[in-house]
């Protein structure tokens, strides 16, 4: 599996009959060598963020075992299976039904700049990181709009926009649901810290 050829099916050329004949990547494929890699990402440039350019400012309340442990969950977290399970379900609001693979493959995509921009963490600037995750959000959205079109096949202006709203505001949902759990670890941590250390 060639993971820039996955781009081709959300591409103009999605319409010409060699990339209609491609075979998709099945749902193992994604996730073993596409989704895991780069999830992998965004808790790799953290850890690395944390630990060896601001250790003053996390490891007195946070000790880097710990730290392993909530950029752990973060992975689990932000995997796209429940999403592209839902998107699979919310296509049938427009008369579509979808693959759970289509679905995957198109959650999949629109992911990945999110996941590439995390590399940004280890610059040492909240505008540029604003800035690029801003741009990153925008491409995402961008890719969901194609998705909906050319992999899962739908024309009708009408609904196209509407799942793809619907799709996106779905996954803004999630990303709220991945930050207070984080929140709620870390005060989890620092309250068993704080027990620990009382004892």
């Amino acid at each position: 599996m060639n993971p820039i050829r996955l781009f081709d099916y959300v591409t103009p050329r999605s319409e010409q009959p060699k990339v209609l004949a491609m075979p998709k990547p099945g749902v193992t494929q994604l996730l073993i060598f596409y989704i895991l890699p780069l999830s992998l990402i965004p808790c790799i440039t953290m850890y690395l963020r944390l630990d060896h350019q601001v250790p003053k400012l996390f490891f007195d309340q946070l000790p880097g075992n710990r730290l392993l442990m909530v950029s752990i969950e973060l992975l689990f977290l932000q995997l796209v299976l429940v999403l592209a399970w839902i998107t699979q379900h919310l296509a049938q609001m427009v008369g579509v039904k979808p693959g759970f693979r289509d679905a995957l493959l198109l959650i999949t995509l629109a992911t990945t700049p999110l996941w590439l921009t995390s590399l940004f963490y280890l610059v040492p600037s909240l505008s540029v990181n604003v800035l690029v995750h801003g741009v990153a959000a925008l491409i995402a959205v961008a890719l969901v709009y194609r998705g909906v079109r050319y992999v899962f096949g739908i024309r009708e202006r009408g609904a196209l926009f509407s799942l793809t709203l619907a799709i996106i505001c779905t996954a803004g949902l999630g990303l709220g649901v991945i930050l207070i759990g984080s929140l709620i670890s870390w005060e989890t941590i620092e309250q068993l810290q704080f027990a620990v250390k009382k004892l």
